[in-house]
């Protein structure tokens, strides 16, 4: 018979707990040891996630991130405009195109894991009422996992160097639909994104 699982229901609300889901994201990276994925649809996180997936990888955790594209094209080059860093640091990146990506999931070490509403982006972790479970749980883990690693096996990765020779007109719209997004973010979190 196997032993209970610990799980921990986790809100992000705008009153008493406005970081709550960042931070169990922030403390299972900083804790990481062997590996990292995470599937999300939307990824536009702030610094100091960006920080924790590449100081995860520096560290020489396999940090794997499946993401979904196709959906909204600001969205999806708002996200690009992340890739040249954390690829540089270390971090795969892999694009799931074959059908809209709605997993919200993470797995850090066949020990943690994470499932519920909260995308890797502004809106989710600043903005909108959010809910996560959050499982200290083996066999959970690593069944997670191993239905990520499936969907990873059918998504396109990004080559490091064939990024790099994005042409500089792609690379401008990147980082411009970055500069919008965090324009109407620090309007929206008056200044805290």
């Amino acid at each position: 018979e196997e032993a209970p699982a610990l799980a921990g229901f986790v809100v992000r609300d705008n009153l008493r707990n406005r970081r709550t889901i960042q931070r169990a994201y922030l403390k299972a990276l900083g804790t990481a040891r062997k590996s990292v994925f995470l599937a999300n649809p939307y990824f536009a996180p702030g610094r100091k996630l960006r920080d924790a997936l590449s100081y995860a990888a520096a560290r020489g955790v396999k940090v794997t991130l499946l993401l979904g594209v196709g959906q909204f094209r600001m969205q999806d080059a708002v996200a690009h405009a992340f890739y040249p860093k954390l690829l540089k640091n270390g971090v795969n990146i892999v694009e799931f195109r074959q059908t809209q990506l709605h997993a919200k999931v993470a797995v850090v070490d066949d020990m943690w894991a994470t499932v519920g509403s909260s995308n890797y982006d502004g809106l989710s972790l600043f903005v909108n009422q959010e809910a996560n479970v959050v499982v200290k749980d083996v066999a959970f883990s690593t069944a997670l996992r191993e239905q990520i690693e499936c969907a990873v096996a059918d998504a396109v990765r990004i080559d490091p160097n064939d990024f790099a020779n994005t042409p500089w007109y792609v690379r401008v719209w990147y980082g411009a639909a970055y500069f919008i997004y965090k324009g109407v973010f620090r309007i929206i979190t008056l200044g805290k994104y």
